[in-house]
């Protein structure tokens, strides 16, 4: 990646293809009132925790079947992106992107020639746009936040993820003027709160002295009465006074904490990302975490997939049945009845090995344990003769050869 002006002659490259589309761009400068929410914050964190937990994976299909490739390519997406972030790490910025602006975008870096990928960067931008030049290139022009330079690459060097794609042509719809109601109301909650506290703390009475006495005694005898009635010391909760003193109590109205309508908007906003205090403080059972799993973290692991089978993969490789899929555990939020209940039926069946097994109950691999294992007592419907009297005659004639013996 190079700044502004030097990639002019980069979109001539000659392995560079770009599809034609239609004259428009796409804008878009982030509000920061998002990052400043404890709620946004904490659903930005969950979803970026369980999308960090998807697999990528380079697989081929084709007629002998489901491949897993394991060459450079497959490495990189599984073990590290870049030199400064894991898979996870990398997974978890662009969910948390996809969150605060309902974009996310990650640049490709390539060697010299253009044949290798050398790692994938995801970026967090100040200020972006995606538009056409005249002869249908498309171009990310954006502001790195990193170092707040400019630069620009094609877009067919970007992965990008889109949320609320409903309104724009390049870009998903960020959620700032959605929420900004929820956030403010949930702000002026906040402030009625910290309004209750501090009249908690204001003036419960005040002591009257008969007698006259000047301004230095009068803050000395104050400070004396308080020391002795009202410390946390003072278990009984009296006091004593002579008939030169007086305390008169000022009596105030407290205020209720509003907060039924503080839930209501919290709600609100996590319905807005599909979200609920179950999930984000992992209380959550077997059928709330697949409905979790289902509504939110899925969509984002289809969208990697076609984006990096897109971008990272040539037509060549398309053409020949590669793709990158992101996949996850969907056993691991599932009791351990379930996991053996399921285990059991896989393992039987030979669709998941003796260390895949003892995986899902929690135990470690074994030495030769990478070995499928399949129950005899299934067999082809039409094979059932073979299997029972070693022969394809019927069960009579098998039947008077024994007793013959």
């Amino acid at each position: 990646m190079r700044r502004t002006g030097i990639l002019k002659d980069l979109a001539n490259f000659k392995k560079w293809k770009y599809m034609p589309l239609l004259i428009s761009r796409g804008e878009y400068q982030p509000s920061s009132d998002l990052y400043e929410s404890d709620i946004v914050g904490a659903i930005a964190n969950c979803i970026g925790t369980n999308c960090g937990k998807l697999k990528p994976q380079l697989v081929r299909h084709d007629a002998k079947g489901l491949t897993v490739r394991d060459d450079y390519l497959a490495r990189l997406l599984s073990l590290r992106w870049s030199p400064e972030m894991t898979p996870y790490d990398a997974l978890y910025k662009m969910a948390s992107d996809l969150v605060y602006r309902s974009n996310a975008f990650a640049v490709i870096f390539y060697n010299d020639d253009f044949t290798k990928v050398k790692s994938i960067n995801p970026i967090t931008t100040t200020s972006h746009r995606i538009w056409d030049d005249e002869k249908g290139n498309t171009f990310f022009k954006f502001t790195w936040d990193y170092d707040g330079k400019e630069y620009t690459v094609p877009y067919q060097a970007v992965i990008h993820l889109k949320s609320r794609y409903n309104k724009k042509r390049f870009l998903g719809t960020p959620p700032d003027a959605q929420l900004k109601t929820s956030l403010e109301l949930l702000d002026v909650t906040a402030e009625s709160l910290r309004n209750v506290v501090r009249q908690s703390a204001n003036l419960k009475g005040y002591l009257k002295y008969n007698n006259f006495i000047d301004e230095d005694e009068l803050k000395e005898k104050v400070v004396n009465f308080q020391k002795a009635y009202m410390d946390a010391s003072n278990e009984g909760g009296l006091g004593g006074l002579d008939s030169s003193t007086d305390f008169h109590e000022i009596n105030q109205k407290t205020q209720t904490i509003p907060t039924v309508q503080s839930q209501f908007l919290r709600e609100n906003i996590y319905r807005y990302y599909n979200c609920n205090d179950k999930i984000l403080m992992s209380l959550f059972d077997e059928a709330e975490w697949n409905a979790f799993y289902e509504a939110v973290i899925e969509p984002i692991a289809i969208q990697l997939s076609l984006e990096c089978t897109f971008k990272l993969l040539s037509e060549r490789e398309r053409g020949c049945g590669n793709k990158i899929v992101f996949t996850a555990d969907r056993l691991q939020c599932a009791s351990l009845q379930t996991r053996t209940n399921i285990g059991a039926q896989l393992f039987d069946r030979g669709i998941i090995t003796i260390n895949e097994y003892r995986e899902l109950l929690y135990y470690e691999p074994i030495e030769d344990g990478d070995v499928r294992m399949v129950s005899l007592n299934y067999v082809k419907a039409d094979e059932q003769s073979i299997y029972q009297i070693g022969s394809g005659g019927n069960s009579n004639s098998g039947a008077n050869q024994t007793g013959g013996d």
